[in-house]
């Protein structure tokens, strides 16, 4: 947005309720992410806006993401309170403001919006042309470290469809040093189900139930990818780059634990 000035961008748990104003609601469907584009402009903006009078907030984020994107089913919920200062499209004084950043996981949309958004798009990685470019990218990274701390400690079961010992289906060269595999049923943000590396156990398995420990953020890649081990095992990023740097050296990866 080129009027759109330095934007200082503050993340809080919680404040007075009267201090929300806007409710912003990253969402998905399918693996997809869900932008809207307005009628006057010609970027992406995340679905959102301002409180009416007498609105509970999440009542406010639920009839934003209807207006401006047709979800008709869809889970909604609260990840924290963000703040913006400095002076922007919807927010004359410069004054920090105070709103409630959501997400929700939409199943089901209507064809027709009633709003001022012209239409609701489905993308596989986040857009280069932002409304907001200096509040929302934040507001997404921000969701993004949210949820991979949620995820760490979580049990799952992984079906392995690449096992220690093999070879890739495509890529004859590379081998498979570890069991390599998947999360029925967990929707990862390339529109697949998530991956996941299995660390700890040194034979070929066809499933396997353990604890995830990290996970493996690609900065040049839409795909994350989980490492799961058994739950008495734990591993330093050191020595987990190293078991998963045979596929890993092919991208800008970086371990979240």
């Amino acid at each position: 947005m080129g009027r759109e000035n330095v934007m200082e961008v503050k993340f809080y748990d919680t404040v007075n309720d009267e201090l929300l104003k806007f409710a912003v609601i990253i969402s998905q469907s399918n693996g997809k992410w869900v932008f809207c584009k307005h009628k006057e402009r010609d970027t992406y903006e995340v679905p959102g806006g301002h409180r009416e009078a007498g609105e509970n907030i999440l009542e406010t984020a639920k009839r934003e993401l209807q207006e401006e994107t047709g979800a008709v089913r869809f889970e909604i919920k609260p990840i924290c309170v963000y703040s913006v200062t400095g002076k922007n499209r919807v927010n004359d004084t410069g004054e920090e403001t105070f709103g409630l950043l959501c997400f929700a996981e939409i199943t089901e949309f209507t064809k027709e919006l009633h709003s001022e958004m012209e239409k609701m798009v489905l993308m596989d990685e986040l857009p280069e042309n932002w409304t907001y470019p200096s509040i929302q990218p934040k507001l997404i990274e921000r969701y993004l470290q949210i949820k991979n701390n949620s995820v760490i400690g979580t049990i799952v079961t992984v079906t392995v469809d690449r096992p220690l010992g093999s070879y890739h289906p495509e890529h004859k060269e590379m081998y498979y040093p570890v069991n390599y595999g998947f999360i029925e049923g967990i929707m990862a943000p390339d529109g697949e189900e998530q991956d996941a590396y299995i660390l700890g156990v040194n034979e070929p398995v066809d499933k396997f139930t353990g604890k995830i420990i990290a996970i493996v953020h690609r900065k040049n890649d839409i795909e994350e990818k989980w490492v799961v081990v058994p739950e008495e095992v734990t591993f330093s990023k050191e020595e987990i780059r190293q078991q998963i740097h045979f596929q890993e050296q092919y991208f800008d990866s970086e371990i979240v634990m």
